[in-house]
């Protein structure tokens, strides 16, 4: 599930001055503050491995922005795994003022620190927009006896950490769903942590595992292909979709259980603002292509672009979200 919407703004403070003096400096603030465009190819990083759910929506952003037009640069996403995205955020953070390298904002950024009780990685990049949202499927193999929530929680109840989960990194989105339904039910699952939910789905369908959670997208295919048992979305209301008719919300299971997923790209620390303004208008223009409304519809996501002069507050509110999250379901070091 980083999706998803905020901005930089130069600030410059004049003395009393004369006009002369004035009229010198207004063309210069006009220029600091005017979109420039990164030269060169543009590298995206994520953390995750190939087919996870954070290197789907960058590889379909780049692809919207390179084959409209509205991006002329080449883009590439670079999946570089570790660490929980440790290895991802730091070789970002290791780019100061770096033009052309930018960071796939998803859920590890904000967890792993916490997980792992070390700095924060959110504050140190230079973040430029949130613009899509996925919702959270719980799963269990086809051939599984269990139906429902409280199905689910009466096996794992049979033995502590007897049902094996297969999920991304530890403090991903995956995790922080089983420890809310560990706390809800009074369970402990055998939580086993891959690279990314591409490697988990594997483990899954090698039947390595008797759970797995998934983004909404990845759930539908799977269910049609009868190679999953949905038995829960964790989201506020039941989809209206025909292919999700039959799947309930946890919530009207009786377990007040709500989580989702947002992703947004962020740059190094040190970012020229005009850089940013001009990445904030481009994946302004991306959100209104139709071939990336077209894309979200596919995938049952959500547009929800937030601007860069809104989204550090944002990411400090996500900062909060997740530590409580973390917290409460006793997976937070720090």
């Amino acid at each position: 599930m980083q999706a998803p919407t905020r901005r930089s703004a130069v600030h410059g403070a004049l003395g009393v001055l004369g006009l002369a003096a004035v009229t010198t400096l207004a063309p210069q603030v006009a220029s600091a503050q005017a979109p420039r465009a990164p030269v060169g190819p543009i590298e995206i990083t994520v953390g995750t491995g190939a087919g996870g759910t954070p290197d789907v929506v960058m590889r379909q952003v780049a692809k919207v922005l390179n084959e409209s037009g509205l991006v002329p640069n080449p883009i590439v996403v670079q999946n570089r795994t570790g660490g929980s995205w440790t290895v991802a955020a730091k070789f970002v953070i290791g780019k100061a003022g770096h033009d052309n390298v930018l960071l796939a904002l998803a859920g590890p950024i904000w967890g792993t620190p916490i997980t792992q009780g070390v700095d924060t990685f959110y504050d140190k990049v230079t973040p430029i927009a949130m613009f899509v949202r996925g919702e959270v499927a719980v799963a269990v193999q086809p051939d599984s006896p269990i139906n429902n929530l409280k199905d689910l929680i009466a096996k794992a109840g049979e033995r502590e950490r007897g049902m094996k989960i297969a999920g991304a990194q530890v403090g991903a989105v995956d995790h922080i769903v089983t420890g809310m339904i560990e706390k809800a039910g009074n369970v402990k699952f055998n939580y086993i942590p891959f690279d990314g939910g591409g490697a988990a789905q594997t483990a899954f369908l090698g039947k390595n595992s008797d759970m797995i959670v998934l983004g909404v997208a990845e759930a539908i295919e799977l269910k049609k292909q009868n190679k999953i048992k949905v038995i829960a979305l964790f989201s506020e209301q039941r989809r209206p979709d025909p292919e999700f008719s039959d799947v309930p919300t946890a919530r009207e299971q009786g377990y007040d259980l709500i989580w989702d997923q947002t992703w947004g790209l962020a740059g190094p620390p040190g970012l020229d603002p005009a850089v940013v303004k001009w990445w904030d208008e481009k994946l302004a223009a991306m959100v209104k292509q139709p071939e990336w409304q077209k894309m979200v519809k596919d995938n049952w996501w959500t547009t929800v672009f937030v601007p860069s002069d809104k989204v550090r507050a944002w990411t400090d509110d996500y900062q909060k979200k997740w530590r409580a999250a973390l917290t409460n379901v006793g997976l937070a070091k720090n």
